[in-house]
């Protein structure tokens, strides 16, 4: 591998890292993973609407 190639990966890397990160802080606060903003009635199509909505996880702001 070229230091180009290695550059590119390690950022990749460093994003991603810093997107699980950022979801693991989210969660300890109180977060949850559902994106709906408060209008739940607009992810009613969404694959993660069970997961998202349930009554242990869900948390409006």
């Amino acid at each position: 591998m070229n230091l180009a190639t290695l550059i590119v990966a390690a950022i990749v890397v460093a994003v991603f890292l810093a997107i699980v990160i950022s979801g693991i802080r989210k969660r300890k606060h109180g977060g949850s993973s559902c994106s709906c903003g408060g209008s739940c009635g607009s992810c009613g199509a969404c694959g993660m609407t069970d997961d998202c909505h349930s009554k242990t996880n869900h948390v409006h702001k």
